[in-house]
């Protein structure tokens, strides 16, 4: 929402806000450039990115702007500000048709008829320019302070020879929809007077033909429901006014009339014959009156009706010849005047309402065409048949009638049978590549009951459609059910085990399954070939989003270095020297008589000086003290025998003593 005092584009000040539609915020505000109100359509964000509405906002400028005429609403300027779009129109003070009837209801004949030839024009004139409005209903006619009627609001309007993305795509409210439009089909200038019709009937009634809990309900019944005659919920309209409304609203578009100039002739001769039948309002006969010279009659012609116009005036008592026996005898003819008219009125209303001149309609329905057509024909009727789609009545039988059954009328007139076509077909309309919540809404604005399917897809959007079943073009009966396909994106896609593999083997092995290789990582590694595939992240086996990227970690070879000469070095300084060069000192040991020796380094493997990978193991040997054996002497035996016991201690030597 924007705030009051915001300056749109540089030069348009917000005072209010008006309204919202389905689209687009409307604005009071002020062209700061050449001081005037206007009105100032703000598209809602959410569609300013979605380039098929901006299509038709942009189409609503270049097809309007061109519309110069009093009973439209102009279009002035339109432009991008903050993100989205707007269209700056002609401000109209003044109320909408909508909110009149829900304030007034029901309409004097004459001035909604007034009010639709207005509507006509607008619609005659943009229709010879290749533009329909497509959306026309009350809410979208202003009448201003002078009573003109403006009509505003071709957001949604467009060049009949060219489409939109949205093909057939339904936006207009449900109430007014031509039956075209609710099933999804091309629109014509045709359709605009269905609409101008169903404004017609809600005008002259306070109610529109059809009525539902959802617009879906509404939508069907534009298909496939007959509207009753507008006189049946207002008795005050004439029949011929039934006759102009039920044609405009005939579902085929051909038995409509052939274009807005054709409606507004009939409409003309409508109102001509409201104004040559409806009685003189009472104020002007009053007026007459006061203006008019009294006449000269005695006070009884007051009461006699229009039959005593026709006589002379009353002459007063005492005025002529004759007296009191003349006066009598005028007053005793004026009575036999009287009695002999009322006498010819009701002889002429025995003739119009006899047997012979008026008939009961019979009940024809759930009766074949043909005998609905003999029984009708039979009682003295004319039998008007029309089609229309039903699920519930058997083809080929009677629906439903209009008059009803009972009522009487004259004798030869036309009495409308809806004859049922069976349940209501229609090919089912393409929803392919739309997102899924614009799929459902036009599948169930055309009558469908459609359900979605989740399917993977690598070539549709995630949450678009991919196709539906059955299949688009094909012919089914309306209420069917449709399920639609909607796409979850590309399949996902299992990590093939690719360790142990050269890393050129494994990227391919990736890319062949619909993956793509993320991080290579190097790692030295003294147990595998270099460049070959150590690990892999994610893990063999786990299932990704197809085009998910897995990491690999390759081996590659220790890097050599030069071995460091321990040979000479006591133990730890070898250690040490051969640490710090990135190898692993690993010790043994050898004996050595030389004390010099002990302790100190006496070889090397790999030997000081050569190459060798960082890491490696470099064995060195350590010298230690040997341990001398000494040879012991065998003792001489005696003449006395020694008795020798198991287990007894060597006697003990004594070490050498090292010099």
């Amino acid at each position: 929402m924007i705030d009051p005092e915001t300056i749109i584009d540089g030069r348009y000040r917000v005072l209010s806000r008006l309204g919202s539609g389905g689209m687009a915020d409307v604005y009071l505000a002020e062209d700061q450039l050449l001081g005037r109100h206007v009105a100032i359509k703000v598209l809602h964000h959410q569609f300013a990115e979605d380039q098929e509405f901006v299509e038709r906002f942009r189409r609503e400028a270049s097809s309007a702007a061109a519309l110069s005429h009093p009973n439209i609403v102009g279009i002035f300027d339109r432009g991008q500000w903050n993100g989205t779009y707007y269209i700056a129109m002609e401000y109209v003070a003044g109320r909408t048709l909508k909110a009149i009837v829900r304030e007034e209801g029901a309409l004097e004949p004459a001035r909604a008829i007034d009010i639709v030839i207005q509507v006509l024009r607008a619609a005659r004139f943009a229709h010879k320019r290749g533009v329909i409005h497509r959306d026309l209903k009350p809410h979208n006619v202003i009448l201003d302070e002078e009573g003109r009627a403006r009509v505003t609001d071709f957001g949604i309007a467009r060049a009949g020879a060219s489409d939109m993305t949205l093909t057939g795509s339904i936006m207009g409210t449900a109430q007014y929809l031509s039956p075209e439009q609710a099933q999804g089909h091309a629109v014509t200038a045709s359709s605009d007077l269905y609409s101008i019709g169903v404004i017609l009937y809600e005008l002259l009634t306070g109610v529109v033909p059809f009525e539902g809990e959802t617009a879906v309900a509404i939508a069907f019944k534009q298909v496939s429901a007959e509207p009753r005659p507008p006189s049946e919920l207002n008795p005050m309209l004439p029949a011929s006014l039934d006759v102009v409304v039920l044609r405009a609203l005939a579902k085929e578009s051909s038995q409509r009339y052939a274009d807005a100039e054709e409606f507004i002739t009939v409409l003309q001769h409508e109102r001509q014959t409201l104004a040559l039948f409806a009685p003189a309002p009472a104020a002007t006969v009053a007026a007459g009156a006061r203006t008019a010279d009294p006449p000269a009659r005695p006070p009884e012609s007051e009461h006699m009706g229009p039959g005593a116009l026709l006589l002379p005036p009353a002459v007063p008592y005492g005025e002529e010849d004759g007296g009191p026996p003349r006066a009598a005898r005028r007053r005793r003819w004026l009575w036999v005047l009287v009695a002999a008219l009322v006498a010819v009125a009701a002889a002429l209303a025995v003739l119009l309402l006899s047997p012979a001149s008026t008939v009961k309609v019979p009940d024809v329905t759930g009766q074949t065409e043909q005998t609905a057509g003999a029984i009708l024909r039979r009682a003295g009727l004319t039998p008007i048949p029309s089609l229309a789609p039903s699920a519930s009545v058997p083809t080929g039988r009677v629906v439903r009638q209009s008059p009803a059954a009972g009522k009487v009328v004259s004798r030869g007139s036309r009495v409308s049978i809806v004859i049922s076509g069976g349940p209501a077909s229609m090919a089912l309309v393409n929803v392919e590549g739309l997102t899924a919540s614009q799929a459902l809404a036009r599948l169930r604005a055309a009558g469908f009951k459609p359900s979605t399917r989740s399917q993977a897809s690598s070539t549709v959007a995630a949450g678009h459609v991919i196709n539906t079943d059955p299949a688009a073009g094909t012919v089914v009966q309306v209420g069917s059910p449709v399920t639609v396909f909607v796409s979850s994106g590309p399949a996902p896609v299992h990590v093939p085990d690719v360790t142990g593999q050269s890393q050129s083997a494994a990227e391919a092995a990736l890319t062949g399954a619909g993956l793509t290789v993320g991080t290579v990582t190097k790692r030295t590694s003294s147990t595998q070939a270099p460049g070959t595939v150590i690990s892999e992240s994610p893990s063999a086996g786990t299932a990704v989003p197809a085009g998910g990227k897995v990491n690999l970690t390759v081996a590659q070879a220790p890097t050599e270095v030069s071995v460091p000469n321990v040979v000479g070095k006591s133990e730890a300084l070898a250690a040490a020297a051969l640490g710090s060069a990135g190898f692993t000192p690993k010790t043994v040991t050898a004996p050595t008589s030389e004390e010099a020796k002990v302790g100190v380094v006496l070889k090397q493997t790999p030997a000081g000086g050569t190459h060798a990978h960082k890491g490696a193991t470099v064995t060195i040997t350590v010298g230690v003290l040997a341990t001398p054996t000494t040879p012991t002497t065998p003792t001489t035996p005696t003449t006395t025998p020694t008795t020798t016991t198991t287990g007894a201690a060597p006697p003990a030597v004594a070490p050498p003593e090292h010099k």
